[in-house]
């Protein structure tokens, strides 16, 4: 009988010693996620539009097919970009100008947003070289693809690398290399570029330059700080161009290319 006792006492006093704790998973409303790409290439703007999701929510993150998107050139002249589907909004045969500033609009429930992007000319890319790399720490060893080309004189140039191995291309945010010519205006560049996998003999590399706007530049690489590990507490967001809070970017930008196969 005394041990009942003790026992109830004691769940008593594990009941008593619980507590209720609140915790705030900041659920505020959504807010607007837009990825813009014009490319100079193909004449191409591109436009995925969504909003953030609930912290509960497994689903992907909803896409907004209701958007009212427009583009508009140096010279005022306003396009729309149409509806494709599943948050996806394209405008083909757009011919770019460059050393122009595009400007960006979405207009959602009756709310405006909008970026400004500056559209670069392209920076020829030079035939790429490789050298081979010996393993270290563990990694294989293998060859690197140089990033070869003339800087131009007396413009501030800001630049993205995106690799490809065979059938890889190496676009995520994480993955893209940036440039400036902040120590290099009008010089030649000759840079190494380092994938987790080194290429090997057979190997096709292909290797893409955009010329980009400065504030895409910064875009990137405030964005590889904070996937990379940022030890804030809250690291935020990068520093869009776009307005009111609105996530994403608006990058407008030409290409220059090259390809080669390790031999």
């Amino acid at each position: 009988m005394k041990k009942l006792f003790f026992l109830f006492i004691a769940l008593s006093a594990i009941t008593s010693c619980q507590k209720v704790i609140d915790v705030d998973l900041n659920e505020t409303n959504p807010v607007y996620v837009i990825e813009a790409n014009y490319s100079a290439e193909d004449s191409t703007v591109r436009v995925k539009i969504s909003q953030t999701s609930s912290y509960f929510d497994n689903n992907s993150s909803p896409q907004v097919n209701t958007a009212t998107v427009l583009i508009t050139d140096a010279n005022g002249t306003i396009t729309a970009v149409p509806f494709v589907s599943d948050g996806y909004y394209e405008l083909t045969s757009y011919a770019p100008e460059f050393d122009a500033t595009y400007t960006l609009s979405v207009t959602v429930n009756g709310e405006t947003f909008t970026a400004n992007c500056l559209m670069p000319a392209a920076v020829p890319l030079l035939p790429i070289t490789y050298e081979f790399f010996p393993g270290f720490f563990g990694s294989q060893s293998g060859y690197a693809p140089f990033l070869n080309y003339n800087d131009p004189a007396g413009v501030e140039n800001s630049y993205q690398i995106i690799l490809s191995k065979n059938d890889t291309t190496y676009n995520k945010m994480s993955q893209i290399f940036t440039q400036d010519d902040q120590v290099t205006d009008g010089n030649f560049v000759g840079r190494p570029l380092f994938i987790s996998n080194l290429y090997q003999i057979g190997d096709s590399i292909h290797m893409e330059l955009r010329s980009v706007d400065k504030g895409m530049y910064d875009y990137v690489n405030e964005a590889q700080s904070i996937i990379g590990g940022n030890n804030s507490a809250a690291p935020g967001n990068p520093t869009t161009n776009w307005d009111k809070g609105v996530l994403g970017y608006f990058n407008a930008y030409s290409s220059s290319r090259q390809s080669i196969i390790v031999l």
